[in-house]
């Protein structure tokens, strides 16, 4: 079998473009790439603490902390002592980030739908699939897997 060596530039082409797609939908909501990911990823991940937090999102922790502080200002997060270890702080969303949280769905519906026009249920499954088994190949750890 021959191996395409543009996969993986196509791949990080179309990601790109969704990203792009979705900031530009996002930035006209007031949502910024920085506050949107957070917003998400702590919705998907709510509890963690602020270290692991920036693992995944792969930024530096002092970036995240001001992030952090102006969630918090706004009311959207809250941060609360870690019963097992004092020095960490678990971060959770509060119900005011609710609507923001159903507005970036609608976005990311809107996004999704724009990038899979024109393709079947059969082409995105197995696009699916595809990537999950890429992942797969490539993850270092198993807790990285389908998390992320």
């Amino acid at each position: 079998m021959t191996k395409d060596t543009t996969v993986g530039l196509s791949v990080h082409d179309v990601a790109r473009m969704i990203r792009r797609d979705f900031d530009r939908r996002a930035r006209e909501e007031g949502l910024t790439r920085a506050r949107w990911q957070v917003l998400w990823h702590l919705a998907r991940h709510e509890g963690v603490h602020q270290a692991a937090l920036a693992e995944i999102l792969d930024v530096a922790p002092i970036s995240l902390t001001r992030q952090l502080e102006r969630l918090e200002q706004e009311g959207l997060v809250e941060r609360r002592a870690d019963a097992a270890d004092r020095r960490r702080r678990r971060l959770y969303l509060t119900d005011a980030a609710t609507p923001a949280l159903w507005r970036l769905r609608e976005l990311a519906a809107m996004t999704r739908e724009r990038a899979f026009a024109g393709l079947s249920s059969e082409q995105i499954d197995g696009f699916r699939e595809v990537l999950e088994a890429m992942r797969a190949n490539l993850c270092d750890r198993p807790d990285q897997g389908g998390g992320q």
